[in-house]
């Protein structure tokens, strides 16, 4: 699966949890239809918990917003805060906060799974942590995109001069 330009198959080993839960989510579509929140069984990915976060798409706003419906204990352990009931302009600024909302709202636009490599700032723009994320759209009337399944496998920490978000 490749996204963005991305180049990055999730045939690496590291991807075996992303792999996974895309395989999940391909399973509870409905034919051409994608799955809604209420397809979606934790029960189901107990192990992935920990590293999953649902978004909701703020739709009433202009322009659309999201915000961490839940966001599992290992994303807020190694991002340093909960993201928990936050909308994305409360916790990330500058060029962060833009490349979120662009990748985001081309995520709404085509309506396909989103696969990337990032670098979340940790420490002053010094320390940096690297993590694979997959993004899944789930859509209520299985077509309009009102929540974002959000999981994560995390690389490692790197210090360096610059970002490359």
């Amino acid at each position: 699966m490749r996204s963005d330009g991305d180049r990055i198959l999730l045939d690496e080993p590291e991807m075996d949890d992303l792999r996974a839960m895309y395989s999940y989510w391909r399973a509870k579509r409905r034919g051409d239809l994608l799955p809604g929140r209420r397809d979606i069984d934790p029960l189901d990915f107990p192990r992935h918990m920990p590293r999953v976060a649902l978004i909701d798409v703020l739709r009433d706003e202009s322009p659309v917003h999201f915000r961490y419906r839940l966001a599992g204990t290992e994303i807020g352990n190694r991002a340093g805060r909960d993201p928990t009931g936050k909308r994305f302009d409360e916790l990330y600024r500058g060029p962060y906060l833009e490349q979120a909302l662009e990748t985001y709202w081309a995520i709404l636009k085509a309506g396909e799974p989103h696969f990337s490599r990032r670098a979340f700032p940790l420490i002053e723009g010094r320390e940096y942590l690297q993590y694979a994320r997959l993004i899944l759209p789930l859509a209520g009337d299985g077509r309009a995109i009102d929540m974002l399944l959000l999981v994560t496998a995390y690389l490692e920490r790197v210090e360096v001069d610059a970002p490359s978000v």
